[in-house]
C-alpha cells in the first residue's frame, strides 16, 4: 500500500492536506486550523489496513524516525491480537528530529472517558477536537449540527480552541474494508500528528482499565506507540471504570449541560436515553443522585420501564450486577435491573449471544478480507 502525494490547498475558509493512497485520495480538512502535511498522520492511519492486506506501507516522503521506531514495538501486540505480519513501513528515509510544541490536544466526543479527561487529567486542553467522519459520517449533519454547539461551548468554558476535522478516511477504499475496532486509534494518531505543527501532546481517553487486555484499535498497549519526534501521545484514565469517572465528573456543571453518550442512533440527535449505553449511563447519575441536573436523559421515574424494555444486553457487567444491590436506587428500579440481568444469563440469551458472537466473527473476517 502506497501513500504520496502529500499536497495542502485552501478554498473557501477549509483548509485541506490529501494523500495518494493506492490511486485514491484521502484527506482531512478544517475550517477551525491549518493542519500539517505530516506524512506521520496519513500513515498511523493506513498502518492497519496495510497489514490487513499483509502488505508493507510505503512513504514517498520521509518520516520520523521516532515513529519507525515506535511502530516497530507495537507491531508483536497487533500480531498477537489479529494475527497481522510484523511488516515494517518502508520511508525511502527519514525526517530530522524537530522541536516539539508545547501545547496539548485532546479527542473530545462529549462522552464519558473524553469529559473525564478534559478535567481530571492535570493537563491544561488548548485545542479540543472533534473528527467528522470518524464516529458520527460525515453525511450525518443531524447529529454533527446537535452535537457542535456543544464543541465549542465546552471549548470556551475551558479555554480550549475547539477544532472540527473533516474526514474521508472510512469510506477510503483502502481503509472501509478493516473494521473500525481495530483502526481507530492510528485515526486518533492521524489527528494528533495533524496538529503537530501548534500541540506536542495528544491525549487519548482510554475505553478500557489497565486489567483489561482486550484487543482493540485504541488501547493502553499500544496508543504510545504512535508517537513521534514532534507528537508524544498519552493514553490516560486507564486506572478507573467508566462508571468510576462517571461518578467522580458527575456534578461538574459542563458534564450535566453536555454529557452524550448515545451510539446506536436511535434518536436524531443527543442521547436516546433507552439503549444499554444510556440507561447504565442513567443509572449510575441516579445512583449519585445527579440524574434529575440530566436534560440530555429522561429522568428517574421511566428508567424501571426502559430497563424492562431492553430484551437483554449481550454482557452483563459488574455495574450491572453492583448497581443491582444499591440502597440507593428506587426499589422499582433495581427490581428492573435484576430481572435484566436473569434473562441476560447464559441460559436465556440465545439470540442476543449468537448476534454479538456473529459481529465478532464479521468483523475477524473484514479483518481478512
Amino acid at each position: 500500500m502506497r501513500i504520496s502525494s502529500i499536497t495542502t490547498t485552501s478554498e473557501r475558509g477549509w483548509r485541506r492536506v490529501s494523500a495518494d493512497v493506492d490511486g485514491a485520495p484521502l484527506w482531512f480538512e478544517s475550517a477551525d486550523v491549518a493542519l500539517s502535511p505530516s506524512p506521520e498522520a496519513f500513515a498511523s492511519a493506513m498502518l492497519m489496513p496495510a497489514l490487513a492486506r499483509g502488505e508493507a506501507l510505503t512513504l514517498e516522503d520521509p518520516v520520523s524516525l521516532a515513529w519507525r521506531s515506535n511502530v516497530r514495538r507495537a507491531l508483536p501486540t497487533f500480531n498477537q491480537w489479529w494475527g497481522y505480519p510484523e511488516i515494517l513501513p518502508e520511508p525511502v528515509h527519514h525526517s530530522l528530529k524537530t522541536t516539539r510544541a508545547a501545547q496539548t490536544v485532546l479527542c473530545f466526543t462529549g462522552g464519558v472517558d473524553s469529559f473525564h479527561t478534559l478535567l481530571r487529567s492535570g493537563y491544561t486542553v488548548n485545542y479540543l477536537v472533534f473528527a467528522l467522519g470518524f464516529d458520527v459520517p460525515l453525511n450525518d449533519e443531524t447529529r454533527f449540527n446537535a452535537f457542535e454547539p456543544s464543541l465549542r461551548a465546552v471549548a470556551a468554558a475551558t479555554g480550549a480552541t475547539p477544532v472540527v476535522i473533516r474526514a474521508n478516511l472510512r469510506e477510503h477504499p483502502a481503509f472501509a474494508p478493516v473494521s473500525w475496532e481495530r483502526t481507530h486509534g492510528g485515526a486518533l494518531a492521524a489527528v494528533g500528528h495533524l496538529l503537530s505543527d501548534v500541540a506536542g501532546r495528544l491525549l487519548i481517553s482510554s475505553s478500557f482499565t489497565y486489567t483489561t487486555r482486550t484487543p482493540w484499535g485504541s488501547s493502553w498497549m499500544t496508543d504510545h506507540f504512535w508517537s513521534s519526534d514532534r507528537l508524544k501521545i498519552i493514553h490516560f484514565g486507564a486506572d478507573l471504570l467508566r462508571q468510576q469517572k462517571l461518578q467522580a465528573i458527575a456534578s461538574d456543571p459542563l458534564v450535566r449541560s453536555h454529557l452524550r453518550v448515545c451510539w446506536e442512533n436511535r434518536a436524531p440527535a443527543g442521547n436516546c436515553s433507552r439503549c444499554d449505553k444510556c440507561i447504565r449511563t442513567r443509572l449510575t447519575l441516579a445512583d449519585c443522585g445527579e440524574l434529575a441536573m440530566y436534560p440530555g436523559f429522561e429522568g428517574e421515574e421511566s428508567l424501571a420501564r426502559h430497563i424492562d424494555a431492553i430484551p437483554a444486553v449481550s454482557r452483563v457487567r459488574e455495574v450491572h450486577r453492583e448497581l443491582s444491590r444499591s440502597e440507593r436506587l428506587a426499589p422499582e428500579i433495581r427490581l428492573a435491573l435484576q430481572k435484566l440481568i436473569r434473562r441476560s444469563g447464559s441460559g436465556g440469551n440465545f439470540t442476543r449471544q449468537w448476534n454479538s458472537q456473529w459481529r465478532r466473527i464479521r468483523s475477524w473476517i473484514r479483518g481478512w478480507i
